[in-house]
């Protein structure tokens, strides 16, 4: 009895200890979400609601109840945020593109070639490149006087001075880097596609687009809409490229001022003149449009999206 009894109480204990330490390590990557996820997300609101010029957070002032969403009105009123808004949703171009471009490519590959592979790769490469290194390549590819696209065309275009060449160039550079990604992804998504419903629809009679429809696009519609919400998003939050193409600039007109680059330049650029205060304001904005686009997806995914 008494060995049964010791047995159990150090049992007992061992249990004791495992948990203990799975509570520590389960504890790690929550104390790490509450550093630096939660609380900005509360000083961001907090700030969204004050002025705050510099960076220094004792010259934080709280606007008031009466004045609570002056920061909000500010940018909502202010032209070059809208502009902005516009420019956001033209650049988002490059991603239907993309998706259709690398919808091609993958129904191409997924043919019994060889090196298809390597083919992948190849697209897959951009990527995971840095995003400046990619944003270089496209300046030195744009230049006016001995650029690569200008050889190809015969031309001397400054595709990058001109407003109405800028948006379009990026949305080509923007199309072209995600390309990879998208076609490693529905070539996934293709391959789960059985053949057998292929061979049975030949047999009904059907031809190469009607399969295409009837049995490719529904069946791989989880994976188009995953990169439709994913490169929505991303989309939204496209600043780097635009930053690094004209050396911390806007372009032409500012026609290459995103909402995210907006963002920046409140918080950053003009932080001396409105401060921190309209910056979180614009994040805020930001992420209630990307959160209102999310929900639309969803909603409206119930009618395209098969998942059997």
């Amino acid at each position: 009895m008494q060995n049964n009894g010791a047995r159990a109480q150090r049992a007992g204990k061992k249990i004791l200890t495992e948990n203990f330490y799975g509570i520590v390590l389960a504890c790690i990557p929550l104390v790490g979400t509450v550093l630096f996820m939660f609380l900005p997300l509360v000083f961001s609101m907090v700030l969204s609601v004050s002025s705050m010029k510099g960076f220094n957070p004792e010259n934080i002032e709280f606007l008031g109840v009466a004045n609570l969403f002056d920061n909000y009105k500010y940018i909502l009123k202010d032209e070059l945020f809208w502009k902005s808004v516009g420019n956001t949703f033209y650049a988002a171009l490059s991603l239907p593109i993309s998706m259709v471009l690398a919808l091609i490519v993958s129904v191409l590959m997924n043919a019994d070639i060889k090196g298809k592979t390597l083919f992948r790769t190849i697209f897959f490469l951009p990527y995971v490149c840095s995003v400046v290194a990619l944003t270089s390549m496209w300046r030195l590819v744009l230049d006016t006087n001995y650029g690569l696209l200008n050889e190809l065309l015969g031309t001397r275009i400054n595709w990058l001075s001109n407003e109405k060449t800028y948006m379009p160039v990026m949305i080509l550079m923007g199309a072209w880097t995600s390309l990879g990604f998208n076609v490693i992804l529905f070539s996934a998504a293709l391959t789960g596609v059985p053949k057998t419903y292929y061979e049975a629809a030949t047999i009904d009679g059907a031809g190469w687009f009607k399969r295409f429809w009837s049995i490719t696009l529904p069946l791989i519609s989880p994976t188009v809409f995953y990169l439709l919400v994913t490169g929505l998003i991303g989309a939204i939050q496209d600043f780097t490229r635009f930053q690094a193409i004209g050396f911390g600039t806007t372009g032409p007109n500012n026609a290459g001022l995103t909402m995210v680059y907006y963002l920046y330049q409140q918080g950053f650029t003009n932080n001396y003149t409105y401060g921190m205060g309209y910056a979180a304001a614009t994040s805020w904005i930001v992420t209630f449009l990307i959160m209102v686009l999310t929900v639309v997806n969803f909603k409206v995914s119930k009618r395209w999206v098969y998942y059997d």
